[in-house]
């Protein structure tokens, strides 16, 4: 166990801890990465029960590849452990179809909830910890851009 501004960490390590590049996958969704933990999830879940606080570091890096949480038909998701399609990322509200910039509208574009929805070709991010312990861990990452194009997936333990 390691520890945290002085409260203890358990850390639960999976296969998908390294960066990962993705090309293609123009579908939406088309792209699945399953998340395989270390220990089962019955053990995870007991461990996020007993504790105050549950993170999981997820970021995307993208170039003309966004993830259009606002809309019907988004083109990425994370899934919950409850097998739920969730369409927000790290550091924006559960529900909130955003990522962290779109919850202080500093994305930059403005007027868009995601970093990546500005879909243009410069390589940018959205990054941030999910935080609800009722959908973590993150057990499927699934993407796609609606056209060929580029985007990077690193997720942490």
């Amino acid at each position: 166990m390691t520890d945290k501004n002085g409260v203890g960490v358990t850390e639960i390590g999976h296969d998908s801890e390294s960066r990962v590049q993705v090309h293609g996958y123009e579908d939406r969704g088309e792209y699945s990465r399953r998340i395989k933990y270390n220990v089962t999830m019955d053990h995870i879940i007991a461990i996020i029960t007993g504790s105050n606080n549950c993170e999981q570091f997820i970021k995307y890096e993208c170039r003309n590849a966004a993830f259009w949480f606002g809309h019907d038909r988004p083109y990425s998701w994370w899934v919950s452990r409850e097998n739920l399609k969730m369409t927000y990322w790290g550091g924006a509200q559960p529900n909130s179809g955003k990522c962290a910039c779109g919850m202080s509208a500093n994305c930059l574009k403005p007027t868009e909830r995601c970093n990546c929805d500005q879909n243009d070709n410069v390589w940018t991010e959205d990054s941030g910890y999910l935080t609800d312990k009722s959908a973590l861990p993150v057990i499927e990452l699934r993407f796609g851009t609606g056209q060929t194009r580029f985007y990077k997936e690193t997720l942490s333990e």
